[in-house]
């Protein structure tokens, strides 16, 4: 089966999924992405470039659809020159968030498209109304948000099939689309993410070495910011420290953020919330590490003594269930899709994502819980991994979706 995948930042979300085909050696992988192009062993590698620059008096409400349209014109310039040469796929596998696929059923009508949809905005119950400090309450706000859907929304109507990781995810896509989204997580390599009592994490600079014995309280996030609730546990650290004089922090992010903008007057949500509790803060007992390599990122979990997880109703963070397969003790905010991994004293502790008391008594719970309480609490959320979010069982579920497609009216390819 020929296989191509579209996504700007190949492999990303398709890591797991590419690995596994390459290693059957069954299938012709290709992907097309943006330069540059990094290597990926097993995986051709054909790059798009965009044919035009952006309109400089674009309407600022179409600017990022023209960033999209912009996209999508160069993925379908790229597939016409592909198939010029004589290439075709069996099925394609993409991303749409960023507009790749707009045009890509007018290259291959009768190719299956399937789609990983990642999130679908609304204006209420989710991220974009969801913390009172920081909500976007304008016409332009709103209007840009909207926007936001209109690839997917294409998207949902030309695919054939797709999935997306959580059952909570899923709902925020329209119930049009449902019966054709399967919910398949990336899954996680428990065999890689797992305890261990030897563990250790060691900070150079400061010839400090943290292992199971200390008290550690963790954070990890793909950038520290307030979608991931970043202002309410820096906010808690000070009251946190004091009542707990042995107690180190280790904070894991870029600082730079990911999923909206920079603070007014401060350079990061770092910059911006040290100027406002740092004074509180021991430098001796708080650790921001930045973004770590893997091996030390999982020696940081598996030290964990209390692992801290917030998110606004967003994309959950791979993070905290690779967290719950190390074993480290979970203490989250009771938000979606939290709550569909995380049940309150069975896998972790959940508290309300605006009460900083609360955090900072459910950590101090966690923290002076009996040996046997905590171990129960772990071996639950590690099983529950275990169960239903290991690597190998969700690519083998993801595998059949994309053969069970491509196997559906095989020989009607395209004719134009």
């Amino acid at each position: 089966m020929k296989i191509l995948f579209i996504h700007q930042n190949f492999p990303a979300q398709f890591r797991n999924l590419a690995k596994h085909l390459v290693t059957t050696g069954k299938h012709e992988l290709l992907a097309l992405k943006q330069p540059p192009s990094a290597e990926f062993d097993g995986v051709g590698v054909a790059s798009y470039k965009f044919l035009r620059n952006p309109e400089p008096n674009t309407h600022p409400l179409l600017k990022e659809m023209e960033a999209k349209i912009l996209r999508g014109e160069a993925v379908a310039d790229a597939a016409r020159r592909l198939k010029a040469k004589g290439y075709t796929p069996d099925v394609i596998v993409a991303h749409p968030g960023w507009g790749e696929v707009l045009f890509i059923k007018d290259v291959w009508p009768k190719i299956k498209l399937i789609c990983y949809f990642e999130y679908y905005y609304s204006a209420v119950g989710q991220d974009f109304d969801f913390d009172p400090e920081f909500h976007e309450s304008t016409f332009t706000g709103l209007a840009r948000l909207r926007l936001k859907n209109t690839t997917m929304q294409q998207a949902l109507e030309i695919s054939d099939a797709g999935w997306t990781p959580t059952q909570w995810q899923k709902k925020t896509i329209p119930e049009w689309a449902h019966s054709k989204i399967d919910v398949i997580h990336e899954g996680i390599d428990t065999d890689y993410f797992r305890p261990n009592a030897k563990a250790s994490f060691n900070i150079a600079n400061k010839n400090i070495n943290l292992t199971r014995q200390d008290e550690v309280i963790t954070y990890a996030a793909r950038a520290l910011e307030p979608v991931r609730g970043f202002h309410v546990f820096m906010r808690a650290l000070p009251e946190l420290l004091a009542r707990r004089p042995n107690a180190h922090v280790v904070i894991m992010g870029h600082e730079k953020s990911s999923y909206g903008p920079e603070p007014g007057g401060n350079s990061s949500w770092l910059e911006k919330m040290l100027g406002e509790v740092g004074a509180d803060l021991d430098p001796d007992r708080v650790h921001v590490v930045g973004y770590l390599a893997r091996e030390q990122y999982r020696a940081v979990m598996q030290v964990s003594k209390a692992h801290v997880y917030l998110t606004y109703p967003f994309i959950l963070s791979w993070s905290l269930l690779e967290a719950m397969a190390c074993g480290a003790p979970i203490v989250a905010s009771n938000t979606a899709p939290i709550k569909e991994f995380i049940k309150h004293g069975k896998t972790g502790l959940l508290f309300d994502f605006f009460d900083t008391p609360e955090l900072v008594e459910a950590v101090i719970k966690q923290l002076d819980a009996k040996r046997s309480e905590s171990y129960k609490l772990n071996l639950t959320a590690r099983n529950l991994i275990k169960k239903n979010f290991e690597q190998a069982a969700c690519v083998e579920r993801l595998l059949k979706l994309i053969e069970a497609e491509a196997s559906t009216d095989k020989g009607a390819k395209e004719c134009i």
